[in-house]
Protein backbone atom coordinates (compact mmCIF):
# COMPACT_ATOMS: atom_id res chain seq x y z
CA UNK A 1 0.00 0.00 0.00
CA UNK A 2 1.32 3.33 -1.26
CA UNK A 3 1.99 6.10 1.91
CA UNK A 4 -0.22 8.75 1.68
CA UNK A 5 1.00 12.10 1.95
CA UNK A 6 0.38 16.08 0.85
CA UNK A 7 1.76 18.48 -0.17
CA UNK A 8 1.19 22.41 1.12
CA UNK A 9 2.39 25.01 -1.47
CA UNK A 10 2.16 26.89 -4.16
CA UNK A 11 1.53 24.86 -7.44
CA UNK A 12 0.76 25.92 -11.36
CA UNK A 13 -0.49 28.46 -12.40
CA UNK A 14 0.82 30.33 -9.82
CA UNK A 15 3.89 32.08 -10.77
CA UNK A 16 7.66 31.77 -10.42
CA UNK A 17 10.02 28.95 -8.93
CA UNK A 18 8.45 27.89 -5.74
CA UNK A 19 5.12 26.95 -7.87
CA UNK A 20 7.42 25.09 -10.78
CA UNK A 21 9.13 23.59 -7.86
CA UNK A 22 5.95 22.23 -5.96
CA UNK A 23 4.17 21.01 -9.31
CA UNK A 24 7.37 19.01 -10.30
CA UNK A 25 7.63 17.58 -6.29
CA UNK A 26 4.18 16.83 -6.78
CA UNK A 27 4.76 15.00 -9.92
CA UNK A 28 8.00 12.64 -8.78
CA UNK A 29 6.25 11.81 -5.38
CA UNK A 30 3.32 10.25 -7.30
CA UNK A 31 5.67 7.67 -8.54
CA UNK A 32 5.76 5.93 -5.08
CA UNK A 33 3.04 7.60 -3.00
CA UNK A 34 -0.70 8.69 -3.21
CA UNK A 35 -0.05 12.30 -2.92
CA UNK A 36 -2.58 15.35 -2.61
CA UNK A 37 -1.91 18.86 -3.29
CA UNK A 38 -3.34 21.26 -0.97
CA UNK A 39 -2.82 24.95 -2.42
CA UNK A 40 -3.83 28.54 -2.43
CA UNK A 41 -6.79 30.45 -2.97
CA UNK A 42 -4.82 33.70 -2.06
CA UNK A 43 -1.14 33.21 -1.52
CA UNK A 44 -0.33 36.88 0.17
CA UNK A 45 -2.00 39.98 1.23
CA UNK A 46 -1.75 42.60 -2.04
CA UNK A 47 0.87 45.01 0.21
CA UNK A 48 2.88 42.32 0.76
CA UNK A 49 3.35 41.01 -3.38
CA UNK A 50 4.43 43.88 -4.99
CA UNK A 51 4.65 42.99 -8.72
CA UNK A 52 1.18 42.33 -11.10
CA UNK A 53 -1.29 39.12 -10.66
CA UNK A 54 0.36 36.09 -9.30
CA UNK A 55 -1.29 33.45 -11.58
CA UNK A 56 0.90 32.66 -15.11
CA UNK A 57 -2.36 31.92 -17.59
CA UNK A 58 0.51 30.66 -19.38
CA UNK A 59 0.37 27.91 -17.02
CA UNK A 60 -3.47 27.26 -16.70
CA UNK A 61 -3.06 23.94 -18.31
CA UNK A 62 -0.39 22.65 -16.19
CA UNK A 63 -2.56 22.50 -13.42
CA UNK A 64 -1.75 19.84 -11.33
CA UNK A 65 -5.70 17.63 -11.46
CA UNK A 66 -5.37 16.75 -7.64
CA UNK A 67 -4.22 20.25 -6.50
CA UNK A 68 -7.24 22.22 -4.22
CA UNK A 69 -6.86 25.90 -4.15
CA UNK A 70 -8.26 26.44 -0.28
CA UNK A 71 -5.90 28.28 1.52
CA UNK A 72 -6.51 32.51 2.09
CA UNK A 73 -3.64 33.89 3.92
CA UNK A 74 -6.30 36.72 5.44
CA UNK A 75 -9.14 34.29 6.07
CA UNK A 76 -7.86 32.01 9.15
CA UNK A 77 -11.59 30.09 8.60
CA UNK A 78 -9.49 28.26 5.64
CA UNK A 79 -6.45 27.46 7.68
CA UNK A 80 -9.12 25.60 10.08
CA UNK A 81 -11.35 23.73 7.79
CA UNK A 82 -8.24 22.34 6.42
CA UNK A 83 -6.29 21.31 9.93
CA UNK A 84 -9.27 19.46 10.77
CA UNK A 85 -9.54 17.47 7.12
CA UNK A 86 -6.27 16.77 7.54
CA UNK A 87 -6.73 15.16 11.18
CA UNK A 88 -9.87 13.65 9.66
CA UNK A 89 -7.55 12.34 7.08
CA UNK A 90 -4.39 11.43 9.13
CA UNK A 91 -2.26 11.08 5.95
CA UNK A 92 1.39 9.28 6.48
CA UNK A 93 3.11 12.65 6.00
CA UNK A 94 2.91 16.10 5.25
CA UNK A 95 4.83 18.57 3.01
CA UNK A 96 5.48 22.29 4.42
CA UNK A 97 6.78 24.42 1.72
CA UNK A 98 8.90 27.23 3.26
CA UNK A 99 9.74 30.18 1.86
CA UNK A 100 8.28 33.35 3.21
CA UNK A 101 7.59 34.24 7.32
CA UNK A 102 3.87 35.24 6.48
CA UNK A 103 2.78 31.46 5.91
CA UNK A 104 4.25 30.76 9.33
CA UNK A 105 1.04 30.99 11.42
CA UNK A 106 -1.11 29.00 9.15
CA UNK A 107 1.02 26.58 8.51
CA UNK A 108 1.90 26.21 12.24
CA UNK A 109 -2.52 26.14 12.59
CA UNK A 110 -2.21 23.18 9.94
CA UNK A 111 0.56 21.55 12.01
CA UNK A 112 -0.87 21.48 15.52
CA UNK A 113 -4.19 19.35 14.58
CA UNK A 114 -2.00 16.65 12.80
CA UNK A 115 -2.08 13.60 14.55
CA UNK A 116 1.28 12.13 16.55
CA UNK A 117 1.51 9.40 13.53
CA UNK A 118 1.78 12.23 10.81
CA UNK A 119 5.35 12.81 9.99
CA UNK A 120 5.95 16.71 9.35
CA UNK A 121 8.96 17.00 6.22
CA UNK A 122 9.92 21.01 5.47
CA UNK A 123 10.97 21.70 2.11
CA UNK A 124 12.64 25.03 3.30
CA UNK A 125 13.67 26.95 0.32
CA UNK A 126 14.90 29.80 2.15
CA UNK A 127 15.47 29.14 6.09
CA UNK A 128 16.35 32.94 6.45
CA UNK A 129 14.53 35.23 4.93
CA UNK A 130 15.62 37.95 1.89
CA UNK A 131 14.88 40.95 3.65
CA UNK A 132 15.89 39.45 7.50
CA UNK A 133 14.26 40.65 10.66
CA UNK A 134 14.25 39.16 14.07
CA UNK A 135 10.45 38.99 13.72
CA UNK A 136 10.66 37.37 10.60
CA UNK A 137 13.60 34.99 12.21
CA UNK A 138 11.54 34.36 15.33
CA UNK A 139 8.06 33.52 13.42
CA UNK A 140 10.18 31.15 10.86
CA UNK A 141 10.96 29.34 14.01
CA UNK A 142 7.96 28.44 15.31
CA UNK A 143 7.14 26.46 11.94
CA UNK A 144 10.28 24.71 11.53
CA UNK A 145 10.42 23.56 15.51
CA UNK A 146 7.47 21.58 13.92
CA UNK A 147 9.56 19.82 11.12
CA UNK A 148 10.61 16.09 11.75
CA UNK A 149 13.11 17.11 9.53
CA UNK A 150 14.06 19.79 7.13
CA UNK A 151 15.25 20.23 3.91
CA UNK A 152 17.87 22.83 2.59
CA UNK A 153 19.27 23.29 -0.57
CA UNK A 154 22.83 24.73 0.35
CA UNK A 155 25.69 23.98 3.45
CA UNK A 156 25.11 27.30 4.58
CA UNK A 157 21.67 27.24 5.12
CA UNK A 158 21.70 23.77 6.52
CA UNK A 159 24.17 25.47 9.30
CA UNK A 160 22.05 28.70 9.51
CA UNK A 161 19.23 25.87 10.47
CA UNK A 162 21.30 24.11 12.58
CA UNK A 163 22.46 26.86 14.57
CA UNK A 164 18.69 27.98 15.61
CA UNK A 165 17.31 24.92 15.52
CA UNK A 166 19.59 22.71 18.05
CA UNK A 167 18.75 19.06 17.99
CA UNK A 168 16.53 19.33 14.56
CA UNK A 169 17.11 16.68 11.88
CA UNK A 170 18.31 18.58 8.90
CA UNK A 171 18.91 17.67 5.04
CA UNK A 172 20.75 19.61 3.05
CA UNK A 173 20.30 18.23 -1.21
CA UNK A 174 20.62 20.05 -3.98
CA UNK A 175 17.57 22.02 -5.50
CA UNK A 176 16.99 20.22 -8.76
CA UNK A 177 16.80 21.82 -12.50
CA UNK A 178 14.09 24.27 -13.60
CA UNK A 179 13.40 22.93 -16.66
CA UNK A 180 10.79 25.77 -17.67
CA UNK A 181 9.61 27.28 -21.08
CA UNK A 182 8.74 24.25 -23.11
CA UNK A 183 10.75 23.93 -26.61
CA UNK A 184 14.57 25.10 -26.79
CA UNK A 185 14.66 27.53 -29.82
CA UNK A 186 18.21 28.25 -31.84
CA UNK A 187 20.67 31.05 -30.41
CA UNK A 188 19.74 32.81 -33.72
CA UNK A 189 15.91 32.55 -33.65
CA UNK A 190 15.81 33.49 -29.92
CA UNK A 191 18.01 36.79 -30.61
CA UNK A 192 16.02 37.83 -33.92
CA UNK A 193 12.39 37.83 -31.75
CA UNK A 194 14.05 40.24 -29.59
CA UNK A 195 15.61 42.35 -31.93
CA UNK A 196 18.90 41.50 -31.17
CA UNK A 197 20.92 39.84 -33.81
CA UNK A 198 24.08 40.13 -33.71
CA UNK A 199 24.60 40.87 -29.78
CA UNK A 200 26.69 39.51 -27.28
CA UNK A 201 23.73 38.76 -24.85
CA UNK A 202 23.84 38.98 -20.94
CA UNK A 203 21.10 37.81 -19.08
CA UNK A 204 19.36 39.11 -16.13
CA UNK A 205 16.55 37.27 -15.44
CA UNK A 206 13.70 37.17 -12.60
CA UNK A 207 11.60 38.90 -10.04
CA UNK A 208 13.78 42.28 -9.98
CA UNK A 209 14.32 42.48 -6.02
CA UNK A 210 17.51 44.54 -3.80
CA UNK A 211 18.99 41.66 -3.26
CA UNK A 212 19.44 40.21 -6.62
CA UNK A 213 21.79 43.33 -7.25
CA UNK A 214 20.46 44.50 -10.85
CA UNK A 215 21.95 48.01 -9.72
CA UNK A 216 25.33 46.17 -9.15
CA UNK A 217 25.00 44.86 -13.02
CA UNK A 218 24.45 48.35 -14.26
CA UNK A 219 27.11 49.68 -12.87
CA UNK A 220 29.42 47.36 -13.94
CA UNK A 221 28.17 48.12 -17.79
CA UNK A 222 29.76 51.36 -17.58
CA UNK A 223 33.30 49.31 -17.21
CA UNK A 224 32.66 46.72 -20.79
CA UNK A 225 33.21 47.00 -24.06
CA UNK A 226 30.12 48.54 -25.93
CA UNK A 227 29.35 45.38 -27.91
CA UNK A 228 28.14 43.93 -24.62
CA UNK A 229 24.76 43.52 -24.48
CA UNK A 230 23.17 43.54 -21.12
CA UNK A 231 19.26 42.56 -21.01
CA UNK A 232 17.43 42.65 -18.03
CA UNK A 233 14.15 41.27 -17.80
CA UNK A 234 11.65 40.67 -14.97
CA UNK A 235 9.10 42.26 -12.86
CA UNK A 236 10.55 45.34 -10.68
CA UNK A 237 9.90 44.91 -6.95
CA UNK A 238 10.17 47.25 -4.07
CA UNK A 239 12.22 49.18 -5.85
CA UNK A 240 10.18 50.69 -9.23
CA UNK A 241 11.72 49.94 -13.05
CA UNK A 242 12.35 54.01 -12.78
CA UNK A 243 14.85 53.53 -10.07
CA UNK A 244 16.85 51.15 -12.60
CA UNK A 245 15.91 52.92 -15.56
CA UNK A 246 17.47 56.46 -13.65
CA UNK A 247 20.88 54.19 -13.10
CA UNK A 248 20.88 52.68 -16.33
CA UNK A 249 20.58 56.46 -18.07
CA UNK A 250 23.00 56.74 -20.72
CA UNK A 251 24.42 53.62 -20.94
CA UNK A 252 23.82 52.10 -25.09
CA UNK A 253 24.43 48.84 -24.70
CA UNK A 254 21.33 48.02 -22.04
CA UNK A 255 17.24 47.11 -22.51
CA UNK A 256 15.38 47.18 -19.56
CA UNK A 257 12.02 45.18 -19.66
CA UNK A 258 10.30 45.69 -16.97
CA UNK A 259 7.41 43.38 -16.53
CA UNK A 260 6.42 39.68 -15.98
CA UNK A 261 7.40 37.15 -18.62
CA UNK A 262 4.97 34.41 -18.73
CA UNK A 263 6.38 30.98 -19.19
CA UNK A 264 5.64 31.22 -22.65
CA UNK A 265 8.18 33.28 -23.01
CA UNK A 266 10.81 32.11 -20.86
CA UNK A 267 12.92 29.74 -23.66
CA UNK A 268 13.34 33.06 -25.99
CA UNK A 269 15.30 34.72 -23.33
CA UNK A 270 17.53 32.16 -22.17
CA UNK A 271 18.12 30.75 -25.48
CA UNK A 272 19.37 34.09 -26.30
CA UNK A 273 21.66 34.66 -23.81
CA UNK A 274 25.07 34.31 -24.00
CA UNK A 275 25.59 34.37 -20.52
CA UNK A 276 23.40 34.61 -17.32
CA UNK A 277 24.26 36.96 -14.85
CA UNK A 278 23.51 36.35 -10.94
CA UNK A 279 25.58 39.00 -8.42
CA UNK A 280 23.14 38.90 -5.79
CA UNK A 281 23.72 40.04 -2.45
CA UNK A 282 22.48 36.96 -0.94
CA UNK A 283 20.93 33.82 -1.93
CA UNK A 284 20.20 30.65 -0.73
CA UNK A 285 20.23 28.64 -4.10
CA UNK A 286 18.89 29.85 -7.27
CA UNK A 287 16.36 28.94 -9.49
CA UNK A 288 17.40 31.48 -12.20
CA UNK A 289 20.66 29.60 -12.02
CA UNK A 290 19.18 26.42 -12.59
CA UNK A 291 17.54 27.99 -15.48
CA UNK A 292 19.76 28.51 -17.05
CA UNK A 293 21.77 25.21 -16.99
CA UNK A 294 18.52 23.76 -18.19
CA UNK A 295 18.94 26.18 -21.47
CA UNK A 296 22.82 25.20 -21.60
CA UNK A 297 24.08 28.49 -20.03
CA UNK A 298 27.07 29.25 -18.03
CA UNK A 299 26.54 31.68 -15.20
CA UNK A 300 28.55 34.22 -13.62
CA UNK A 301 27.85 35.01 -9.99
CA UNK A 302 28.97 35.69 -6.48
CA UNK A 303 30.23 33.82 -3.89
CA UNK A 304 27.26 33.99 -1.65
CA UNK A 305 24.93 31.42 0.00
CA UNK A 306 24.47 28.29 -1.90
CA UNK A 307 25.73 29.56 -4.95
CA UNK A 308 29.34 28.36 -5.01
CA UNK A 309 27.98 24.84 -4.49
CA UNK A 310 26.50 24.87 -7.67
CA UNK A 311 28.67 26.67 -10.05
CA UNK A 312 31.95 25.98 -10.50
CA UNK A 313 34.47 29.08 -11.27
CA UNK A 314 35.76 28.42 -14.58
CA UNK A 315 33.86 25.39 -15.16
CA UNK A 316 29.90 26.15 -15.58
CA UNK A 317 30.44 29.84 -14.71
CA UNK A 318 32.97 32.31 -12.97
CA UNK A 319 32.66 33.62 -9.43
CA UNK A 320 33.11 36.90 -7.72
CA UNK A 321 32.89 38.60 -4.83
CA UNK A 322 29.81 40.28 -3.91
CA UNK A 323 29.23 43.80 -4.12
CA UNK A 324 31.57 44.31 -6.51
CA UNK A 325 30.79 45.83 -9.87
CA UNK A 326 34.33 46.03 -10.99
CA UNK A 327 35.11 42.65 -10.38
CA UNK A 328 31.46 41.50 -12.48
CA UNK A 329 32.86 43.54 -15.35
CA UNK A 330 35.91 42.24 -15.11
CA UNK A 331 34.18 38.64 -15.53
CA UNK A 332 31.89 39.74 -18.17
CA UNK A 333 34.95 40.78 -19.84
CA UNK A 334 36.96 37.30 -19.64
CA UNK A 335 33.63 35.50 -20.36
CA UNK A 336 33.12 36.97 -23.76
CA UNK A 337 36.71 37.36 -24.52
CA UNK A 338 39.03 34.22 -23.30
CA UNK A 339 36.75 31.62 -22.00
CA UNK A 340 35.89 28.61 -23.88
CA UNK A 341 32.31 29.41 -24.25
CA UNK A 342 31.29 26.02 -25.99
CA UNK A 343 33.40 24.06 -22.54
CA UNK A 344 30.99 25.37 -19.90
CA UNK A 345 28.07 25.62 -21.95
CA UNK A 346 28.29 21.89 -21.91
CA UNK A 347 29.47 22.06 -18.46
CA UNK A 348 26.12 23.43 -17.46
CA UNK A 349 24.10 21.20 -19.02
CA UNK A 350 25.69 18.32 -17.81
CA UNK A 351 25.18 20.02 -14.43
CA UNK A 352 21.42 20.36 -15.21
CA UNK A 353 21.55 16.57 -15.78
CA UNK A 354 22.96 15.84 -12.27
CA UNK A 355 20.38 17.67 -10.65
CA UNK A 356 17.34 15.73 -11.46
CA UNK A 357 13.95 15.20 -10.41
CA UNK A 358 14.37 11.70 -10.01
CA UNK A 359 16.62 11.56 -7.38
CA UNK A 360 15.12 14.56 -5.44
CA UNK A 361 11.78 12.51 -5.51
CA UNK A 362 13.58 9.55 -4.14
CA UNK A 363 14.91 11.46 -1.09
CA UNK A 364 11.42 13.09 -0.66
CA UNK A 365 9.87 9.59 -0.83
CA UNK A 366 12.57 7.74 1.69
CA UNK A 367 11.75 10.67 4.25
CA UNK A 368 7.88 9.96 4.05
CA UNK A 369 9.04 6.59 5.05
CA UNK A 370 10.41 7.70 8.10
CA UNK A 371 14.28 6.57 6.68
Amino acid sequence: MKPRIVIVGPVFPYRAGIAYCTTRLAEELAKSCEVSILSFRRQYPKRFYPGGDDVDETLRDQTPDDAEFALDIVNPWTWLRAAMRLRREAPDAIVLVWWIWIWAIPYRVLTAFLPPSTRVIIQAHNVTDKEPAAWKRWMANTLLRRGNVIVVHAESEREEAVRRLPGKRVIRTYLPVHELGGAIPSREDAKARLNLVGRNIALFFGHIRPFKGLDLAIEAWRQVAPDLFLLAAGEAWWKGGQHYRALADGLPNARMEFRYIPDSEVATYFAAADVVLAPYRTEAQSGVALTAFHFGRAVIATRVGGLPELIEDGINGLLIPPEDPAALAAAVTRFFTSCDRAAMEEAASRTARQCSWEDYGALFSRLVQGT
